[in-house]
């Protein structure tokens, strides 16, 4: 296992040792081993493990099933990862690919109704008028939760227009509150926008029923989307070196300014929606107890903003251009389990550096609520 650093920006610990007492107080046994790891882990200088659980070729993002699968998605394929056990206790991890179409490039994972949704790009060339094109073709796949093994199927025929093949870079995936399916196009030498994708369920599999390609871009500031997050009624997208922050109205929609159940007026513009800013590229994101923690690809480490604007940080370096992160659930792993994909160089499938997904243990449980009080104590 690799050691990791953990550091911090100095005006943070006054804060949260304040948050220290106020807990203990309110919470005086168990909240008080959690603040304790809190201290241990995130205010003071010190070493956290990092272990390899499994090599993923080009790993992007990572999603625990309501039904506690594990899935990662790759430069090829999308993967379920199982844990097992053997009669001397040691434990070992299993990967299983899910695709049997043609090589992808994947990217997000999102689940709705029974279902489980991912993206891919195939890209191949073509003799088209006595001429070697290249061909793009986007794939919506789905896998039905009830079906066991898992498996996805694409949504699309082969030879037939899809709407979604007018993606520049199909990327994050998550769902609105109104069950529509949002998805990042990124277009680093061009136009980007969140398209957004109707879903017709009365057959198996799902169909897709109306796309609108552009359904969030210039007006909101939107340049390069990439990690796509819904919690609520709030949608977090990474946006090159910024996250931003939208809010949905009654109607699933996110209109420049709504005005709230207070009567407060809120502005989803571009001058105002801007929750975080890092120095560079920013890659997928987490919502965690009313802060973001995204992965910062080029730095090499993990940042998690709090409620108040409060950071704290990995060392720079401490992953091989992290991808994506996520709170172990289900398939042996729960709130004490950090998960990680690295995903190295671009295009790199098969070298030493990234190509993982990697395990950070934690003194604290992420998924307890004490510890989100602790976190967010004033």
């Amino acid at each position: 296992m690799r050691n990791v650093a953990l550091t911090r920006t100095p005006f943070v610990a006054g804060r949260y040792l304040r948050s220290f007492f106020a807990v203990k107080l309110l919470f005086p046994e168990r909240s008080l081993r959690i603040i304790c790891a809190l201290i241990t882990i995130f205010l003071l200088t010190g070493c956290i493990e990092k272990e390899t659980l499994m090599r993923i070729p080009d790993a992007e993002n990572i999603l625990f099933t309501s039904t506690g699968d594990l899935l990662v998605s790759g430069g090829k394929n999308i993967y379920q990862i199982r844990r097992s056990t053997d009669a001397l206790g040691n434990t070992s991890y299993q990967r299983r690919a899910l695709y049997e179409g043609s090589d992808c490039a994947f990217a997000g994972i999102a689940e709705h109704n029974g279902w489980v949704f991912t993206v891919c790009q195939e890209n191949r060339l073509e003799w088209r008028w006595f001429r070697l094109v290249l061909v793009q073709d986007t794939h919506l796949l789905a896998a039905s939760l009830k079906q066991r093994p898992l498996i996805f199927r694409a949504l699309d025929r082969k030879g037939t227009t899809d709407p979604l093949d007018s993606l520049s870079i199909p990327n994050g995936l998550a769902f609105a509150p109104d069950g529509n399916l949002i998805i990042a196009d990124t277009n680093y030498f061009g136009r980007s926008a969140l398209g957004r994708i109707s879903l017709d369920y009365s057959a198996s599999p799902p169909a897709i029923k109306s796309f609108e390609k552009n359904w969030l871009g210039d007006a909101y500031g939107i340049q390069s989307p990439n990690g796509v997050r819904v919690s609520g009624n709030t949608l977090y997208v990474s946006d090159g070196n910024k996250v931003r922050r939208f809010i949905f109205n009654a109607q699933g929609e996110i209109p420049l300014t709504l005005t709230d159940y207070a009567g407060n007026s809120i502005s989803n513009a571009a001058a105002d929606n801007v929750l975080f800013s890092g120095a560079t590229l920013i890659d997928d994101i987490m919502p965690y107890c009313g802060g973001i923690a995204v992965a910062m690809y080029l730095q090499g480490q993990l940042v998690y903003q709090s409620a108040a604007g409060d950071r704290i940080a990995t060392a720079p370096l401490s992953f091989e251009s992290p991808s994506s992160l996520a709170i172990g659930a289900g398939e042996g792993f729960n709130g004490y389990d950090l998960l990680v994909t690295e995903k190295g160089l671009i295009f790199d499938q098969l070298s030493a550096l990234g190509n993982r997904l990697s395990r950070v243990p934690l003194a604290m449980d992420l998924a307890n609520a004490e510890t989100c009080r602790a976190i967010t104590a004033p």
